[in-house]
């Protein structure tokens, strides 16, 4: 009698196990997702589009300190100045030592033209990292605002020193030393802010009145010569020029 054959059983293939991602995960990117949405209409000045994503992803992870942070930004920007400061106090409560965040605290109280406060805050920001020209400049800003002239000069004296300082800290050490009557030197600051930004005519008209108002008119003269000189064209410039000429 013939043997049927037995065919050898396959071993039946397992199923595909699928791992779901645990849900604090999900969260965690979804919260990431929208804070960078929310970054993207922040820097395309959509401020309120911006906020409205904050607190989406606030919904999400109430907790998340980056989350806040930029809720705060936002909130601040769009005139929520209550709500901005109670989350920044909480933050630098919990965070003494991380600079940017009292420099933030220290922007949104100025912003809300709590002026001394936020002067608290940018001095412990140049405190926790006095190589960041940015916190000197802020601190130098706030003092002018409240009219702290040498404390001011100071500060600004003190951004322009380090590496990376800005055309605006130039800019504003110039107003310092200018309420100080100080205005030889603070031409001489103008001129290089100007030459930081060479392109930036706006910058070079409001700079040349300025340099005008403190009788400096030669100076302001060859600053714009200097600008057109170099085949840059500008009608405000140009029409600049020619008043000062003629009134020479």
């Amino acid at each position: 009698m013939e043997r049927g054959v037995e065919m050898a059983r396959r071993p039946r293939v397992a199923e595909p196990e699928v791992m779901d991602e645990p849900r604090e995960n999900e969260d965690v990117h979804h919260c990431a997702s929208l804070n960078a949405y929310g970054s993207y209409l922040y820097g395309q000045g959509r401020w309120e589009e911006a906020r409205a994503v904050f607190v989406k992803a606030s919904n999400v992870l109430p907790d998340d300190d980056v989350t806040r942070k930029n809720l705060a930004v936002a909130s601040s920007v769009c005139g929520l100045n209550t709500e901005a400061i109670a989350i920044f106090a909480d933050l630098t409560v919990r965070f003494p030592d991380e600079a940017s965040l009292h420099n933030s605290y220290g922007l949104v109280l100025n912003h809300a033209g709590r002026l001394e406060w936020a002067g608290i805050e940018f001095n412990r920001a140049a405190e926790l990292a006095p190589s960041e020209y940015i916190y000197w400049h802020h601190k130098g800003t706030n003092a002018l605002a409240q009219h702290k002239t040498s404390a001011a000069i100071a500060a600004l004296a003190r951004a322009i020193a380090l590496p990376g300082a800005a055309s605006a800290c130039y800019y504003n050490l110039a107003m310092a030393l200018g309420a100080a009557g100080e205005t030889e030197r603070a031409t001489v600051f103008l001129q290089k802010a100007i030459a930081l930004r060479p392109d930036d005519f706006g910058l070079l008209v409001r700079a040349v009145k300025i340099m005008y108002g403190w009788d400096r008119r030669g100076t302001a003269i060859e600053c714009l010569q200097a600008f057109t000189h170099l085949g840059r064209r500008s009608r405000e410039v140009e029409a600049l020029l020619s008043e000062l000429l003629a009134d020479s």
